[in-house]
């Protein structure tokens, strides 16, 4: 099983992020490599065309997010499920602002796709004992995040294959109508802790729950 990081290359806020996610890695034992990830530079309207996907299904709330941003993660991640599926390999999908606070459990059974994050914002629900779960923390069954999650080659042909009729922002995309065998592990061994958002608007920013004075949009 591989591990990667998502990275702006060219934006030191998120290189510097990924680095303390890196670094929170190796105090487990985890090998974390840097992914290159989209900007909007890379003018991902013209890439969603030529990839196929329907891009007028892609929807985001404005006063929470930017649209660019957001579709560039979406292509981020899944630049990552081509990997999995072409080289056949189990993947431990991170965004930059990961830390981890414990080591992932040994033995985890799972069919395809498993969250390993803490909800970084909004209200969210707990359970009392340690294991896999159907996507319980948020409510309407969605990703809580999509900073940290472990994906199997075949989980990543279920995630391309929807990807080129329901492209969304990628937490919203995993959710368990999209994909009823999504589980999410407790407790979370990995949370999201960062200053400045390449993604969310001021507005979105406010909803984390690690926002405080001086939390920047870059």
């Amino acid at each position: 099983m591989k591990f990667y990081v998502i990275t702006i290359m060219d934006n030191k806020h998120s290189v510097e992020a990924a680095e303390r996610c890196i670094e929170s890695g190796k105090k487990f034992g985890y090998n974390i490599e840097m992914h290159s990830a989209f900007s909007p530079k890379d003018k991902p309207h013209e890439i969603f065309k030529k990839e196929g996907l329907h891009i007028n299904e892609f929807k985001i709330d404005e006063r929470y997010s930017r649209l660019e941003p957001c579709m560039c993660g979406f292509l981020s991640h899944r630049s990552l499920w081509k990997k999995s599926l072409t080289e056949n390999i189990p993947l431990v999908v991170l965004e930059h602002d990961a830390i981890f606070l414990n080591k992932l459990p040994n033995k985890c059974a799972f069919d395809g796709i498993i969250s390993f994050g803490k909800p970084s914002y909004g209200k969210y629900k707990t359970v009392k004992k340690e294991g896999v779960y159907k996507l319980f923390s948020k409510v309407g069954g969605y990703l809580p995040g999509a900073h940290a999650y472990c994906i199997t080659p075949v989980g990543a042909k279920r995630l391309l294959d929807k990807s080129l009729t329901h492209p969304a922002p990628t937490d919203l995309f995993l959710n368990n109508t999209n994909f009823p065998t999504i589980t999410e592990y407790y407790p979370w061994p990995v949370m999201a802790d960062d200053k400045v958002s390449t993604i969310q608007n001021i507005e979105g920013c406010m909803a984390k729950h690690n926002y405080k004075e001086g939390y920047g949009l870059a």
